[in-house]
């Protein structure tokens, strides 16, 4: 079969005739509409003048409630597919919480923290993939058995999950977004991370970001898209003092990292952002670049769900402080194939393009409207 390798990836014959395919369309409709673009302006501009005056008549806040009853709507459905399947696939409340108290548990008793594991069937076994700086922090929940500590996990994750929609001033049926219901089902400490990040200011803040970081080491991400170097320092001073603590434990995790993470990798099919995605990896990496330099907090936000290798789909809650329509639509669907990146680049396309594209559109409705074509 023909294929070709791009950074180290084979892509196949099949895969690029599509890739191609789609590119001549583009092209042809593209020749297509230059030939006739003055009957499409006016059709376009005719078409938004119809569209200004229904908005009119409907009024401005009737469409915005009906935009968020539709909006919520979208995450109860999502929502309700994704659980249907963890409980169909037969996945444990609280899995990953699981996980990482197995990891702490083998790790007191001598043992490979990387080896803990929870097995959903015999053909689903989830591994252990967190740093020594994390295991260490978790250490305390030794002091529970497995059932409290995630128990208690999970109220934490659902406070956590209250938190962040109050700060955001978010309605609270954002708590329906599917990536945080998946979040709150899994026992994750994504929606905790999360939550330490938007703790807000003072020394309660950098004790938050610190604990953060310590949790999972993307979290830097975000603090240095938003210039907090006291903030960073101390993040990594923690992480340093748990190599004084357990250094056998950090020799351990470098020798096997190679390991962990093709294991991690296999073990989630790739993951959702565009690491695993030759094709989609390096245009996604220049729209975060190109975003970086027009909105870094945004292009810190976004880029651990964009290029994080071995993402999961609860990553997207990372979204949620920069939150557009766009993502909102997109991220709530299930896909490890691509989606998240697409929508991202789709997000920081219209990013850019939305201010010239709006007055191009009310130049055409000007000159589609009644009172100019009368004129």
């Amino acid at each position: 079969m023909l294929a070709v390798t791009f950074l180290g990836h084979a892509i196949s014959g099949r895969l690029l005739l599509i890739i191609g395919a789609v590119g001549v369309g583009i092209v042809l409709i593209g020749i297509l509409l230059w030939q006739r673009r003055t009957h499409v302006v006016r059709a376009i501009g005719a078409g938004i003048v119809w569209l200004v005056a229904v908005r009119g008549q409907v009024g401005e806040e009737r469409l915005r409630l009906l935009g968020q009853i539709a909006l919520a709507a979208w995450f109860i459905l999502q929502s309700y597919q994704r659980i249907a399947r963890l409980l169909k696939d037969e996945v444990p409340l609280g899995q990953d919480i699981q996980i990482y108290y197995r990891a702490v548990q083998e790790w007191l008793a001598g043992g490979d923290p990387w080896s803990a594991s929870v097995a959903v069937n015999p053909h689903a076994i989830f591994h252990y993939a967190g740093s020594p700086a994390t295991t260490v922090l978790l250490a305390p929940s030794a002091l529970f058995s497995e059932g409290q500590f995630t128990a208690l996990w999970l109220v934490l994750s659902a406070l956590s999950a209250v938190a962040i929609v109050r700060w955001l001033k978010l309605p609270i049926w954002w708590l329906l977004f599917p990536p945080t219901v998946e979040a709150l089902y899994s026992g994750n400490p994504q929606l905790v991370v999360l939550m330490l990040l938007l703790a807000g200011a003072g020394r309660s803040g950098v004790a938050a970001d610190t604990i953060a970081v310590t949790l999972k080491v993307y979290a830097i991400v975000p603090l240095l898209a938003e210039r907090r170097p006291r903030r960073i320092v101390y993040a990594l001073g923690l992480t340093l003092a748990t190599v004084v603590v357990a250094p056998w434990l950090w020799t351990e995790y470098l020798t096997q990292f190679g390991a962990i993470s093709a294991r991690l990798e296999r073990e989630s099919a790739g993951g959702f952002s565009a690491f695993y995605h030759p094709v989609l990896l390096v245009p996604t990496a220049i729209a975060i670049i190109l975003l970086w330099r027009r909105d870094r907090k945004a292009a810190g936000w976004l880029a651990v769900p964009a290029l994080w290798p071995s993402s999961e789909f609860h990553y997207s809650t990372f979204a949620q402080p920069v939150m557009t329509p766009i993502l909102a639509v997109l991220l709530s669907v299930y896909a490890q194939q691509g989606l998240v990146p697409v929508a991202i680049m789709l997000d920081v396309f219209w990013r850019f393009a939305a201010e010239p594209v709006r007055t191009r559109l009310a130049a055409w409705a000007a000159a589609a409207s009644p009172e100019t074509s009368g004129s």
